[in-house]
């Protein structure tokens, strides 16, 4: 069974646990308070980085294909990181 959603909260949410009309207030898209938006954003890419080195759900059959993506993610979480560290 593949899962794809493709809407968020927001036209612009970046954070995957919110779908649907489903916002999780981590303010990351600056909904909530514009002044702290960078940290927030920052604080849910550390997260989403921790969760992709840690993944262990591998789906048999599904393993090169999910380890390219999880690579993938890394590399543009990391960029992503290193950004929003040099801008706060």
């Amino acid at each position: 069974m593949k899962v794809h959603i493709d809407n968020s909260a927001l036209e612009y949410c970046i954070n995957p646990d919110s779908f649907g009309e489903i916002c999780v207030h981590c303010n990351a898209c600056g909904r909530i308070d514009k002044t702290t938006e960078k940290e927030c954003k920052l604080e849910l890419y550390k997260n989403l980085l921790m969760e992709a080195q840690n993944f262990n759900r591998w789906q048999k059959g599904w393993e090169e294909i999910q380890k390219k993506n999880i690579a993938e993610n890394i590399k543009y979480l990391e960029l992503e990181i290193k950004k929003l560290e040099e801008e706060i």
